[in-house]
């Protein structure tokens, strides 16, 4: 396995426990429930304490995005993700809603972190949705979570989460 796939199999593996973690009845934010799938992580192997940290930074990014579109705009996740949610797994989709759902809770503390983390960069994870260049505003779809490569239109490695079509668009002119 290529440590691209070692790391997007941890990310996934990640979302799975604080998924689980989130039906237990304690009430913990979305870092302590992050924190516990990253020692569990290491704890079996699975990733190094560096590599869990930089995979948990990436969930809460991508989970803090997400919270913070659905509350500014009352639009659902799929909107969100721009995807075909037939192309998006089933099992994946419900991971990502319940995180999504209890992140909502906590947005209130986490919005002024999720407007300052808005930079997506080549060689992190993302998860599903759609990232646009700074650079030249070419698109990169993520149907799961995957390497963020460099952009393979002009070589830039910043990238933002793009949170509406209409957004897309304007970025693809601009």
């Amino acid at each position: 396995m290529s440590n691209h796939d070692h790391l997007t199999t941890g990310y996934q593996q990640m979302m799975a426990r604080i998924k689980e973690t989130l039906t237990t009845p304690a009430t913990l934010s979305l870092g302590e429930h992050i924190a516990h799938a990253r020692e569990r992580a290491v704890e079996l192997g699975e990733l190094t304490e560096e590599e869990a940290q930089h995979i948990g930074d990436y969930l809460r990014r991508d989970v803090e995005d997400a919270a913070h579109f659905l509350s500014e705009t009352q639009q659902s996740l799929a909107d969100w993700l721009q995807q075909d949610l037939e192309l998006i797994e089933d099992r994946l989709l419900d991971l990502f809603s319940v995180m999504v759902d209890h992140t909502q809770q906590e947005l209130q503390d986490l919005a002024e972190r999720a407007r300052c983390a808005s930079e997506w960069l080549s060689g992190e994870i993302s998860g599903i949705g759609v990232l646009i260049c700074e650079q030249c505003g070419h698109r990169l779809e993520f149907t799961q979570p995957d390497y963020i490569p460099v952009c393979p239109n002009c070589g830039h490695t910043l990238f933002k989460r793009v949170a509406s079509e209409s957004e897309s668009d304007s970025e693809s002119l601009g």
